[in-house]
């Protein structure tokens, strides 16, 4: 795994520093979307603001985001329509870098890096913030059937003497035959003996028959799971499950009742 990391990190020095090949990517059905639809893999649904995104296209390809959530270095979010994601690839890498058009406001600057291991399915993810010394890491792990079977979640550090890999996260991911996205479970790994006190399981239910606008969108964190079905989830559930006991310690979930334009296509940019 640490060779894994070190061809991440290598990857990431390359893309900054290189002009390299133009990467493909997955065609994208929309312009637009409300936050209010999507499903966050970390908070869920209800870390959703009241905002709408907006995506703008180069040679086909999603180049900006704008409508982000600005995060500012001291922690505090508020939503800023100024701030904006911009996408590039390069050497079958997909970078993602957020920027402010105001200047000398403190956004937290952010970078995703994203390596493919094909145009519509990434193989890691290194994220880094300027405020940590840490890089958070993802390794996406495939049936042979071409379906997401395993996102495993690293923390690592890094510096002039040493580099540290702690696997702190496993999610496992499961479809039906549709080639809808059922659910996830997610296990936040304690120790180095794999010690997990807590599971949290996500279903997604109640899919429609039309076509998924959302497909070929993984490269953001709240369009991901959207992203994995053919279909479109109208429900979402979340319960945290105390493993030992096998007791809910919480739980929420969320519907959504989807409108539909004259060809049949889900429309996600209501306020």
């Amino acid at each position: 795994m640490k060779q894994l990391i070190l061809c991440c990190l290598c990857a990431m020095i390359l893309f900054s520093c290189s002009e390299g090949k133009d990467t493909p990517a997955p065609a994208v059905l929309i312009d637009s979307y409300a936050a209010k639809y999507m499903v966050h893999p970390k908070r869920g649904a209800f870390y959703t603001h009241l905002g709408t995104y907006t995506l703008e296209y180069k040679n086909g390809k999603v180049n900006k985001r704008t409508g982000v959530p600005e995060c500012m270095v001291n922690g505090s979010c508020q939503e800023q329509p100024a701030v904006i994601d911009e996408v590039s690839y390069r050497d079958n890498i997909i970078r993602i870098a957020n920027k402010s058009s105001m200047e000398d406001w403190g956004i937290l600057r952010e970078e995703w890096l994203y390596g493919l291991k094909n145009h519509d399915q990434p193989a890691y993810l290194i994220y880094k913030a300027e405020n940590r010394r840490m890089y958070d890491s993802l390794s996406y792990i495939y049936h042979t059937n071409g379906k997401l079977n395993k996102i495993e979640g690293f923390s690592i550090y890094r510096d002039e003497v040493e580099l540290v890999v702690n696997r702190d996260i496993a999610k496992d991911f499961f479809f039906d035959a549709s080639g809808n996205l059922e659910r996830v479970e997610t296990r936040r790994i304690l120790d180095d003996d794999g010690f997990v006190l807590h599971v949290v399981v996500e279903k997604f239910e109640n899919y429609d028959n039309a076509v998924n606008p959302f497909k070929g969108m993984f490269m953001f964190e709240d369009t991901y799971y959207r992203s994995l079905s053919q279909n479109n989830f109208r429900r979402y559930r979340k319960e945290e499950i105390e493993v030992r006991s096998g007791a809910v310690i919480s739980s929420h979930g969320k519907d959504w009742m989807l409108e539909y334009d004259a060809a049949g296509r889900p429309v996600f940019d209501k306020p």
